[in-house]
């Protein structure tokens, strides 16, 4: 038998910032070994910079859609652990486009990094979890699973009107987060019968570095007055929500969608 929380190795993808640094720092800090995954090197270097638990961690330069590195993840993952218990599909993707000038490329990076990449990478740490009769895995959705985006809401970020080609969306983003939605539902029900349990979070407004440098300070100010709260989201606060459906407290929790978002899809 394992120790309940301090043997126990979990895989965070999209770990080089935002929500999925500020997760991967809450495992760690809670006992867990952790895999820090993504792009780019130097922001995984970063993450566990600010973890600073170089024995607790192992950094895995990846691309979660090229099937070579999902398998090199759990790969690695198992070989420097010996295990693999929790999986954190966090890496995600947007593309904003005019209606009618969203490209199929332009879809299927969306879809590929956001939808089919979860299921793939859950397909290779099962196996690891089945053994072991004892596994989680926390995909993380949106609130734009389950909402359509409003365009006055984002204006001038998202413009409502471009002439012929109609109103700038992110539709391929709400069709990947709706689709995890329903598949984290059917793994939840297909990996019930070896001891592991599926969940999704759904964030809602956080600020993250892509936020705070990216998006206009009217548009931040008018949605944050859409929060009954009253503010944005910390990153942290995701990595709590995930600490605890990765514990043993949630294991009667399986195939929900838990809204992290401030009250946000209230109304």
């Amino acid at each position: 038998m394992i120790d309940k929380v301090n043997d126990r190795v979990a895989v965070v993808t999209g770990a080089g910032s935002g929500l999925g640094r500020a997760t991967a720092q809450v495992l760690v800090e809670a006992g867990i070994r952790c895999v820090i995954t993504g792009r780019t090197r130097d922001k995984l270097e970063e993450t566990a910079g600010i973890i600073a638990a170089p024995d607790r961690t192992l950094i895995v330069q990846s691309d979660v859609t090229i099937p070579g590195d999902r398998k090199r993840i759990v790969a690695d993952c198992v070989k420097r652990f010996g295990r693999l218990d929790i999986l954190v599909n966090n890496a995600g993707y947007g593309r904003d486009a005019p209606l009618l000038a969203y490209g199929v490329e332009m879809w299927r990076e969306v879809m590929n990094t956001n939808l089919e990449s979860c299921f793939f990478l859950a397909q290779e740490a099962i196996p690891h979890m089945r053994d072991q009769k004892w596994g989680r895995i926390i995909n993380i959705a949106s609130t734009y699973g389950s909402l359509a985006l409003n365009n006055d809401l984002y204006t001038p970020l998202f413009p409502k009107d471009n002439g012929s080609l109609g109103p700038t969306r992110i539709s391929a983003y709400h069709a990947s987060k709706g689709g995890l939605l329903t598949l984290s539902r059917d793994l939840a029900v297909a990996v019930a019968p070896w001891g592991i349990t599926v969940n999704a979070i759904s964030p809602g407004g956080f600020l993250v570095e892509k936020h705070v440098k990216g998006i206009p300070e009217e548009v931040l100010k008018k949605g944050q007055a859409m929060i009954p709260l009253g503010r944005y989201g910390e990153p942290r606060e995701i990595g709590y929500a995930v600490r605890f459906l990765a514990s043993d407290e949630a294991a009667y929790i399986t195939g929900i969608n838990l809204l992290v978002d401030g009250g946000f899809s209230i109304w």
